[in-house]
């Protein structure tokens, strides 16, 4: 019924583990499929190694709209045994106070519905990730404080998904974005303000977004719903770019750090000029150390560029701080530092005695 294409599947230390992706719905009594449970994904190990490992998972359900994909991500290191799964589907042998009901917030019935986006030509698209480890004990792991963490994320997902109980609306041109007033205050000291004062959007609920595209304010909410950024637009540096500035202005460090990460591992010669001119203008200076450092050990191919004239023309200033990069101040020695003074003392004993 749903073909399943998995886009990318990256294994991280496996060794001699194989593992699978797999994608599983619920079915009644006669056979038919249960199109209101919730869509169920999770890995499961196939090889035949005695050996037990552990794994942390990261899984991205992607969208054709983009900002819309779905991440579930647990961190925590799990044992797994052979043919054995773990994830977020009802099929585990766990009781049923912890027993997963699939992805919360996507139901089979939404992922059939072509309008909703989940189906690429009739399949859908999973990205996972599995970290593996040998030789850890995970029963040894503080688990419960981890899992519990991981529960509230994924329910603040799926209140974002379904829009449940949502009392504002983001208005991002001619896209809508249905969130919750405490969670973005709790999030984003923007936020906070704007909800605390008698303004507009205190009134009307709705909060007209300008500056920034859909696309980075749906991936800044749900940031502040579950801590998770989508690593497949993080591969853009243009989603990289609006998402930063969408965080400065929102007042997210944790999202900017994550973003400057992206950028500073992907300077170029062509881009360079143009990130520090932007960590400039967001006063962010760590990363414009890192655009300064990679600048200095290539300023004659980066003096070419077309951004690096921009940048002269309308921040020359910065080119004091790339020289002090280039050729850092010499230090003066104690002697040199005190003898102005001492020429400056004596001046002035002079002076006296002519008096």
């Amino acid at each position: 019924m749903v073909n399943v294409a998995v886009l990318k599947w990256r294994l991280d230390k496996a060794n001699r583990f194989r593992f699978g992706l797999a994608v599983a719905w619920s079915v009644k009594q006669d056979g038919s499929v249960e199109e209101s449970k919730n869509l169920g994904v999770h890995v499961k190990r196939l090889d035949d190694d005695p050996e037990a490992c552990s794994i942390s998972l990261e899984i991205t359900i992607l969208n054709k709209k983009k900002g819309q994909e779905l991440t579930l991500c647990d961190p925590t290191y799990h044992g797994i045994s052979r043919m054995g799964a773990r994830g977020w589907s009802r099929s585990f042998d766990l009781g049923d106070s912890r027993r997963h009901d699939g992805v919360k917030g996507l139901p089979l019935s939404d992922v059939l519905e072509p309008q909703a986006g989940w189906l690429h030509n009739g399949s859908l698209r999973v990205m996972g990730k599995v970290s593996v480890v040998i030789g850890f004990d995970a029963g040894t792991a503080p688990v419960a404080e981890a899992n519990g963490q991981q529960e509230v994320c994924e329910s603040l997902q799926a209140l974002l998904q379904t829009g449940n109980l949502s009392d504002v609306v983001l208005k991002v041109g001619s896209e809508t974005i249905d969130a919750h007033r405490l969670i973005l205050a709790a999030r984003s000291p923007v936020f906070e303000r704007m909800f605390s004062c008698p303004m507009k959007e205190t009134t009307d609920n709705e909060v007209l977004v300008q500056d920034f595209d859909a696309i980075s304010m749906r991936a800044l909410v749900k940031y502040l719903y579950t801590g998770v950024v989508d690593h497949v637009g993080l591969e853009s540096d243009d989603y990289a770019v609006n998402l930063l500035q969408a965080a400065h202005r929102y007042e997210v460090p944790g999202l900017v750090d994550r973003c400057v990460q992206v950028l500073v591992g992907r300077l170029r010669v062509e881009t360079a000029a143009e990130r520090l001119e932007m960590a400039e203008l967001l006063g962010n200076r760590y990363f414009k150390a890192q655009c300064l450092e990679f600048i200095s050990l290539r300023l004659g191919d980066i003096q070419a560029t077309e951004a690096y004239s921009r940048l002269v023309s309308r921040r020359p200033a910065l080119l004091k701080d790339l020289v002090e990069v280039i050729v850092p101040p010499t230090k003066k020695t104690a002697a040199e530092e005190t003898a102005p003074a001492a020429a400056s003392k004596r001046r002035r004993l002079r002076g006296g005695a002519s008096r």
